[in-house]
């Protein structure tokens, strides 16, 4: 994989390569059998099939707003044992194939608190952790924020407070509500779903516009409306907004931006000849 960038009117969307990792598929794919998903992407001896980590830098006049931060932190050498990734290849490596250094940017959208998309939103210092974006505002919902201080036992492994407390220690944390304008055309909206607080990411410039919606529907096989996957806390959440959510992009023509595609992440939702939503890369 590589950072692929898409114009949308006066905005640059980089989707950006922090590298692959590797997920049980049973787990990406819920009640779908096996026999059906491992002939759409196929899973290793250990049942896991490959997804990108894929933020997403918004660029806009002098703004750079990162959305998600992918794997890091405190936890590299644990995440890399169970996940298999690059430990070389992050959201700071990728930046900076855009000429973009972590002080460059102003706002960290996390669109939910696992670790996969939050962990390196802190980096190790000789002084502790610190925010890897010392000039950033992290954005994060309220609904959220509580769940992660308070898990669920499903969800207590996927929430570590390491990740994200610093944050809140370092006056940069900004909790929101169900729908927060970030200014330049970009807006966090919850969606809810896969965590109680989730968030996907509006960009609207000029008469276009781009959705970044994160695990809603983390892959192009995912648009399918039963494909939920095992780990979503509100499965049949996840079915009504991500319909709501396919219905809009299909008839306005939106650019979808995708966070675990391993296949390709910047695409349009177009319908089949029986009517069935499916991913069209760009």
């Amino acid at each position: 994989m590589a950072n692929k960038s898409v114009q949308l009117g006066e905005a640059t969307l980089t989707s950006l390569d922090a590298g692959v990792c590797y997920y049980d598929g049973g787990a990406m794919f819920g009640g779908v059998p096996k026999v059906i998903w491992d002939n759409l992407i196929a899973s290793d001896p250990k049942n896991r099939i490959p997804l990108t980590l894929s933020p997403l830098l918004i660029s806009r006049g002098d703004r750079r707003i990162v959305v998600d931060t992918g794997f890091g932190g405190p936890h590299v050498a644990d995440d890399v044992k169970y996940f298999d990734f690059d430990p070389s290849v992050s959201v700071v490596t990728a930046l900076a194939e855009e000429g973009v250094s972590p002080g460059d940017v102003d706002t960290v959208v996390l669109t939910h608190l696992h670790n996969d998309h939050a962990a390196a939103a802190v980096t190790e210092t000789p002084e502790g952790l610190r925010p890897t974006f010392p000039n950033a505002r992290y954005i994060v919902h309220e609904a959220e924020w509580k769940a992660a201080q308070d898990p669920d036992p499903r969800s207590a492994a996927a929430y570590r407070g390491e990740d994200f407390v610093p944050l809140e220690e370092s006056g940069l944390l900004e909790l929101v509500g169900d729908e927060t304008d970030l200014g330049d055309g970009v807006r966090a909206v919850r969606t809810g779903g896969h965590t109680a607080g989730h968030l996907m990411v509006l960009v609207e410039s000029g008469e276009a516009t781009a959705v970044y919606p994160a695990d809603l529907i983390p892959s192009r096989y995912h648009v399918r409306m039963p494909y939920v996957a095992g780990i979503d806390l509100f499965p049949l959440e996840v079915i009504e907004e991500k319909r709501r959510l396919l219905e809009r992009a299909e008839r306005e023509d939106w650019i979808v931006i995708l966070d675990h595609d391993a296949l390709g992440n910047v695409g349009r939702i177009d319908k089949d000849k029986r009517g069935r939503f499916v991913f069209r890369d760009v």
